[in-house]
């Protein structure tokens, strides 16, 4: 999961307007989410490990969230709009898989590096977002 690990800076966000009307997230929400999350907002995800234990920290504009987890272990969380979900992360091949459940709605988040690039991939409510990072 080598590929993962690292500091990554938003680049392109295609259909994340739609994609997050999919999985309910409020017309406020969604926003705030443009303004912190987009494309151009400067947001970065790193993510480092240590064997099954890793931590996802998202700097924005807002400020930072650092997120441990151990792989495989279902846990209690919110999503950044502050629904309660269930979440686990995975590794699939050479992808971190991050799967949420919350009240009315399931989605999938599958990240996959490929040297200076890592790719996003949210699929849930019947609609997918490809998000694109550059490796800070």
């Amino acid at each position: 999961m080598a590929s993962v690990v690292g500091k990554w800076k938003i680049e392109n966000s295609d259909n994340f307007e739609e994609y997050m009307k999919a999985i309910g997230i409020s017309d406020e929400k969604r926003a705030t989410a443009h303004k912190f999350l987009s494309t151009g907002s400067n947001m970065t995800q790193e993510f480092s490990s240590d064997g099954d234990n890793w931590t996802m920290t998202t700097n924005t504009a807002a400020g930072e969230r650092a997120f441990p987890f151990t792989l495989g272990k279902e846990m209690d969380s919110m999503t950044l709009d502050g629904r309660a979900i269930k979440v686990i992360f995975t590794v699939d091949g050479d992808s971190l898989v991050e799967k949420q459940k919350g009240d009315g709605f399931e989605c999938t988040h599958v990240r996959k590096g490929d040297g200076n690039t890592l790719t996003m991939t949210l699929t849930g409510g019947g609609q997918t977002c490809i998000r694109s990072f550059s490796k800070v």
